[in-house]
């Protein structure tokens, strides 16, 4: 049975939502606040999380917020009940890592319709999610390549080699890719997207912090908040303007552009600056 968190204030509402969230067969835990809804969290997982964004004391961004700082293989989708319309309102939830925006007033159908195909979301990201662990735990195991994929078999989140693979897989396909084939990687939130010498590219559900933590130090640097790049990728560098620097990579068409704050962190490591 599918478990939903629902945190809103409003007792009306609340109670009719979970009425009608239970005759759909669903497991249902009652928040009347972001505080409440929280605790909760800390007691039990939840697959779905449905919360109001206006209420007092903690509203629904904070909540999305501190749920999302937790550290979980799978975290629970997350979906916003809100009067709010206006895009920004949207594109602020969506860059805090909300999943979906139901609008009030709503009907049944369609907060029926949005936990489903968020659900179907989620189980297709969690069968890839475990079949990635488990190729990757009998490579560990086995010894297959084992050395070449990390430095350490015992700790998956030790640094990777450069001359090693990763196992990627998003909705489109799934591979070993050689760590030395990485161009760039971009990101948002806790979204990456990787690109390869071969123009091929993956979405996976990893913030660029963790690629951070693990690429060579030595062929990985970050050139922008939202970038890291393969320094041997490297065409070509020059000047801008304001101390800026535009950056080319082989393959890439359009140049990345490096602010004065992260060209002085990278000119002991790219020569040309």
């Amino acid at each position: 049975m599918k478990s939903i968190l629902l945190i809103e204030d409003d007792e009306y509402l609340r109670e009719n939502i979970s009425e009608i969230l239970k005759n759909e067969g669903y497991f249902v835990k009652l928040a009347s606040s972001g505080h409440s809804g929280l605790r909760a969290l800390s007691k039990q997982e939840f697959d779905i999380i449905i919360c109001d964004i206006m209420m007092p004391q903690m509203d629904g961004y904070e909540v999305l917020k501190a749920v999302k700082s937790r550290s979980t293989d799978v975290p629970p989708t997350f979906i916003f009940l809100t009067a709010k319309t206006e895009r920004s309102d949207v594109r602020y939830g969506m860059e805090l890592g909300a999943d979906d925006f139901i609008t009030k007033p709503f009907t049944r159908d369609d907060i029926i319709k949005s936990i489903k195909s968020q659900l179907d979301k989620r189980d297709t990201f969690s069968k890839k999610y475990n079949i990635e662990k488990e190729i990757i735990g009998l490579i560990s195991e086995k010894g297959v390549a084992g050395k070449s994929l990390i430095k350490t078999k015992t700790n998956l989140e030790k640094e990777l080699l450069y001359e090693g693979s990763i196992f990627l897989s998003d909705n489109k396909r799934s591979d070993f890719v050689k760590v030395s084939n990485v161009v760039y990687i971009s990101a948002s939130k806790d979204y990456s997207k990787i690109f390869t010498k071969d123009a091929k590219s993956y979405i996976v559900r990893k913030p660029l912090k963790n690629w951070e933590e693990r690429l060579p130090k030595e062929h990985f640097i970050r050139i922008h908040r939202s970038t890291i790049i393969n320094n041997n990728y490297i065409e070509n560098v020059e000047k801008w303007f304001n101390y800026s620097y535009k950056l080319h990579l082989t393959g890439v068409k359009e140049p990345f552009i490096i602010s004065q704050r992260y060209s002085r962190k990278l000119k002991y490591q790219i020569k040309t600056l």
